[in-house]
């Protein structure tokens, strides 16, 4: 099933809710205004979607990276534990 997002027609402010790949055609109308639109018009937006996508699977498969003493949570020397 493919995310449904939301952009905003850069001509007529409206909110356009369709499937992230609608907003790659190469040329698309406004359901809104009907002006014509260009997948250009959106591609940065477009992209940074798509990465931040991937990262949310990426943490759902692998869970929360963790870096320093900390990521041992079993390690006498984490931060979190008082010594002895």
């Amino acid at each position: 099933m493919e995310e449904t997002v939301s952009l905003d027609c850069p001509y007529c402010a409206q909110a356009i809710y369709k499937p992230l790949s609608w907003f790659k055609q190469t040329y698309f109308t406004c359901p809104e205004c009907q002006k014509g639109l260009a997948a250009g018009q959106f591609a940065t937006l477009v992209d940074d979607l798509e990465q931040a996508l991937d990262a949310e699977v990426e943490v759902m498969l692998k869970g929360e990276p963790r870096s320093g003493c900390c990521k041992d949570k079993m390690s006498s020397s984490c931060c979190n534990r008082s010594s002895e």
